[in-house]
Parts: structure tokens; C-alpha cells; sequence
């Protein structure tokens, strides 16, 4: 997947078919589905850090291209005191603002849609094959309150961790160095996990392990 940062309110993604077929979705999926849509949405921006773009507190505004290599996604964040929507994209110039108008019969999306993503862009998921290998992640970040889930999906464990209550920068990168110590990142979707995959801790993960496996 391909990123590219617009302007302060706003980046472009590109993720080709190929990208898309690999995370589990089919072109019918995604063109046709809307739930199919919006979670291959929220699963590109899980992928990202976008923190190094712009902080996506608050409702978001999305538009999809489809090509015959894949989906270009814009993604423009909000301003609570625009009344008018058409005014987020008015920093664009001529080559941006020709492919936000460009209308296309195969959006995942309705156009200009506006998205409230409380509680899921937030999420993160990873990966490990034995619950050992959770333990000493549980008992250096229990005291961080954050609120997980596990879960057990084919040959693998995952923990969905919720950052939404965590707003400093810094805590959030020394959250996720420790996660990335031990564990692995995963594209994983929380939808598809609670879809198809078995719910072991739904919620207090990390503080249900340390009291039994301390």
C-alpha cells in the first residue's frame, strides 16, 4: 500500500487488487458490500501510523477511485466549523481536486462520505502462536489500563488493543515498542476476528493474565 500526504488535513492511499485479495477481500466484496468496504477501509488505516500524518480524532471524510490496478482512497479530515463540506477540499490544487471530483460507478463508499471511527481506528492487532508469549506484554503494560481482547483465529492467538484512551504520543510509541518487542503486527481485521475466530478474553485481556499467570 502506497501513501502519500496531501496536505495537513489530508492523505491519499493506493492499494492494489492484488493487496486486497491478500487481506481476505474480493472486488465484489468491496464494490458491492458496504460493511466489506468500510472495514477494508479501517484495516488500511490500522496499517498506518497515522499520527505522523495528522491526529484522526472526529469524523473523517473519504473518497474512492477505482482503476484497473486497485483503489486510490483520499482521505480528508474534518473541520467541526466548516459548514460547508465542499470547503475541505479547497486546499487542493487542479491535479488533487480533478481526482476528488472524478465520480466512479465502483466506490466501496457513497462519495464525500463523512465516517465517525470512535473506537476503531484506534484498534490494533497483533499476532503470537503460545499464550506464553503474552505474558511479560501483559505485565509491563497492565498498568497502562488499556482496554484489550483476545482472541484465537486458525493457528494463532491475537490481542485487539484500543489506544483510544491514550493520548499522549510518546506513551502510545513506548505501548507499541513494547508490543513489537514480543508480539507481530497483524493486518487483521477486529471484524473478522469477531466474524470468524473464536473470543477467549473479550474484554480486561492483560489483567486477566497477569492474575492467573503471574
Amino acid at each position: 500500500m502506497d501513501i502519500e500526504r496531501v496536505n495537513e488535513n489530508t492523505i491519499k492511499l493506493f492499494i492494489t487488487y492484488r493487496d486486497i485479495e491478500d487481506r481476505g477481500y474480493s472486488r465484489e466484496e468491496i464494490w458491492y458490500n458496504r460493511a466489506k468496504g468500510e472495514e477494508l477501509f479501517w484495516d488500511m488505516i490500522g496499517e498506518i501510523n497515522t499520527e505522523e500524518y495528522f491526529d484522526l480524532d472526529g469524523p473523517i471524510w473519504i473518497h474512492v477511485n477505482a482503476s484497473e490496478q486497485g483503489l486510490e482512497v483520499i482521505v480528508t479530515r474534518a473541520n467541526v466549523n466548516d459548514s460547508d463540506p465542499s470547503s475541505l477540499f479547497s486546499n487542493f490544487d487542479e491535479h488533487h481536486e480533478a481526482t476528488v471530483n472524478h465520480k466512479d460507478p465502483f466506490n466501496p463508499f457513497e462519495d464525500d462520505d463523512v465516517l465517525n471511527h470512535e473506537g476503531i481506528a484506534n484498534m490494533s492487532l497483533y499476532k503470537f502462536k503460545d499464550i506464553d508469549e503474552i505474558i511479560p506484554v501483559a505485565n509491563r503494560l497492565v498498568e497502562y489500563g488499556l482496554h484489550t481482547s483476545l482472541y484465537k483465529y486458525e493457528n494463532y492467538y491475537y490481542i485487539a488493543i484500543d489506544f483510544a484512551g491514550v493520548n499522549d504520543s510518546a506513551t502510545r510509541q513506548n505501548i507499541r515498542s513494547i508490543l513489537n518487542e514480543y508480539l507481530t503486527s497483524s493486518k487483521m481485521t477486529i471484524y473478522r476476528l469477531k466474524e470468524y475466530g473464536t473470543a477467549i478474553m473479550e474484554e480486561d485481556c492483560l489483567e486477566t493474565i497477569v492474575h492467573y499467570f503471574n
